[in-house]
């Protein structure tokens, strides 16, 4: 390999670098500990590796597409999340199913931490419409709701689907009997949210 070729690699590699860092750079507080101090009501986020994490990216503008929210079971740490069902993931499972094992924790300011109540919704499916209007779930509405109606807390606005980016998306979104005038909260809406802060 000559030197110009090794060169024009570098350039490259630096350029992807600087990128990544540049879309990350709003997303401080990245943790890849495999055993962090989290407690009930603790909000945890990550790339996720599912097949629509990419068009959840692209129409958020957002690197973080999975979420969840931190329940104790017998003293130790699971994530209740919407996944292809509502479920408790250990917390160590669910941080290694996130891309690069990369993952982000967020509590609320208030500092307060209560019960969780969610024995009622395990084994809901996952809403693959999107939806706020039936009773299953999809992972920033299941986190919206809780903190909503258990906490009391609101932790972001509801936007129409429309105000995200979803252009040539339209076979996936009528094919899931998506509602482009919907309301839905993404979980990049939940990470910006004013009541939540890092620990």
């Amino acid at each position: 390999m000559n030197k110009k070729s090794l060169t024009k690699r570098k350039i490259i590699l630096y350029l992807i670098i600087g990128l990544v860092l540049i879309v990350l750079l709003p997303y401080r507080g990245i943790r890849f500990a495999s055993n962090p101090d989290v407690r009930e009501g603790d909000v945890i986020f990550h790339m996720s590796t599912s097949n629509q994490s990419p068009l959840i990216a692209i129409a958020t503008g957002s690197p973080l597409t999975h979420c969840g929210v931190v329940v104790m079971i017998s003293g130790k740490p699971y994530v209740l999340e919407a996944s292809s069902t509502l479920k408790t993931t250990p917390l160590r499972d669910f941080i290694k199913r996130g891309r690069c094992g990369a993952y982000w924790v967020k509590r609320p300011k208030s500092g307060i931490s209560r019960k969780i109540r969610y024995g009622h919704l395990l084994g809901r499916r996952y809403d693959l419409a999107f939806s706020f209007n039936n009773s299953n779930y999809y992972c920033s509405e299941l986190v919206y709701d809780i903190y909503k109606y258990q906490l009391r807390t609101e932790l972001c606005e509801p936007k129409p689907m429309t105000r995200y980016f979803t252009f040539g998306m339209e076979k996936v979104m009528k094919k899931r009997g998506m509602d482009p005038d919907g309301l839905v909260v993404a979980p990049s809406d939940l990470f910006f949210s004013d009541e939540l802060r890092f620990i």
